[in-house]
């Protein structure tokens, strides 16, 4: 059985907001200075880039989280090093159709398909001229 929920999902962006957010909280000012001298937007692409699909499946970020170093902001490799060690990112489920066998495979079936197409003949007669 999976363990699979939509709403553990998000997109890659809303992942790195929510770190960041998160991460602001627990470390306050050292944080935000962490990147000072630092392109805000070379900071979020690498991020995006060594996280990958970790940031789409918060379960593996709030591990990440709740497992860091209190003392020290992490580098984004050691943030993915967490989020490896935390659960594994479940599968969407395949929602395949069952096979059903068509009525008309059984000889019930093949009767009621013969008396319709009679009835629909019946019915047809003057409307439609034959060829």
């Amino acid at each position: 059985m999976s363990n699979y929920l939509e709403t553990d999902f998000c997109q890659a962006d809303e992942g790195l907001d929510y770190i960041f957010g998160r991460m602001m909280a627990i470390f306050g000012a050292p944080f935000a200075r962490h990147f000072d001298c630092v392109d805000p937007q070379l900071v979020r692409q690498e991020w995006k880039h060594q996280l990958g699909r970790f940031l789409t499946y918060r379960p593996s970020m709030d591990y990440a989280i709740d497992h860091l170093d209190g003392d020290f902001v992490p580098s984004a490799i050691k943030f993915r090093e967490l989020c490896n060690a935390g659960p594994r990112i479940p599968v969407k489920p395949d929602r395949t159709l069952e096979y059903k066998k068509p009525e008309l495979s059984t000889e019930q079936g093949m009767s009621e398909g013969r008396k319709r197409l009679a009835e629909l003949r019946e019915m047809m007669k003057g409307v439609v001229k034959p060829i």
